[in-house]
Formats: C-alpha cells, structure tokens, sequence
C-alpha cells in the first residue's frame, strides 16, 4: 500500500483516464514511455492487485528517467474524477476555443493527479504525456489554464528540451 500522497489540481497536471479504477499498469506505462519518448518509467515501490481487487484511489511515485536528462521521481494520486476536475477542463476547453477535449474528459471516469515542482517541471509534463497516451484522455495544466493532448505535451518537451 503506498503511503497517503495530497495533492493540489491547481498546482500539478491533471491526467484524465479512459481507465475505470485506480490500478496501476507499470508495464503498459513502462512499454509506452520506452517506445514512444526514450523514457524510463517505473514506480518506487511495486503494486500488485488481485484479480478481482479494483481499487477505487490510489497514491504512487513514479521513477522518471528520460535518455540524456537526469531522473527523477514525482508522486501521483490516482482518483474518481470530481465535478472540480471537470470544470478544470471545460474551463480550459472554453479558453481555447472549443477544441473538443473538454468533452473527451467527460468521458474518462478517473483522473491522474502529478505532482510538479514547477511551472517547467520537464519531468512532470513527460509523465502527464505518457500517461494521457496510455490512458486515452486530455492533461489539464490548472495554473495556466489550459488543456491539451500528448501531439502538444510532445511539442512543448521539445521547445523545452535542455540546450535549447
């Protein structure tokens, strides 16, 4: 069991998930970041759930270890989506226009909550894009008001990859 994590929606990056409970899939999670971002991923203390054992919440902290950068580790909270987290998202889908992503979070009955030393934490914002593209739904940044995909996840690593 991992011990209890709080964190603030308004100050990490919020994750919603296509998933209907809280289990933790290290090796999807795992496989994705290698194959697709040159990331290791994995967690500091394993999780295994019974076969029949859905959790409804649960409290991680994941080894992020990307090629060429320094590691690190970031808690994660993994919960029922509130009715908060939702207007978090159509919020944000409003600012920007409509782009469809705040309907996308309707559908996703959970939500990943990382923690972020940072606006600019690089590690945070690589774990929010592996997850959102394991997990099928859009990353919310509450702070700055804004909600997108993994194709922008992707692009703002890379406008802020180190030596740029």
């Amino acid at each position: 069991m991992a011990s209890h994590i709080e964190l603030d929606p308004q100050n990490g990056l919020l994750v919603f998930s296509q998933q209907v409970d809280a289990r933790v899939d290290i090796a999807a999670i795992g496989a994705q970041s290698l194959r697709f971002f040159a990331t290791g991923v994995g967690l500091t203390e394993d999780r295994v759930y019974g076969p029949d054992r859905r959790p409804e919440a649960d409290a991680v902290r994941f080894v992020i270890a990307p090629k060429n950068e320094p590691p690190g580790i970031r808690a994660v909270v993994v919960r029922a989506r509130a009715p908060a987290d939702l207007a978090l998202a159509e919020e944000a889908d409003r600012r920007l226009g409509g782009t469809g992503l705040g309907l996308l979070a309707r559908r996703c009955p959970t939500v990943w909550l990382i923690e972020r030393e940072s606006p600019a934490d690089r590690l945070a914002l690589l774990l929010a894009a592996v997850l959102a593209s394991v997990l099928l739904g859009p990353i919310v940044d509450a702070a700055a008001g804004s909600i997108f995909g993994v194709k922008t996840a992707r692009a703002k690593l890379e406008a802020a990859a180190p030596g740029r």
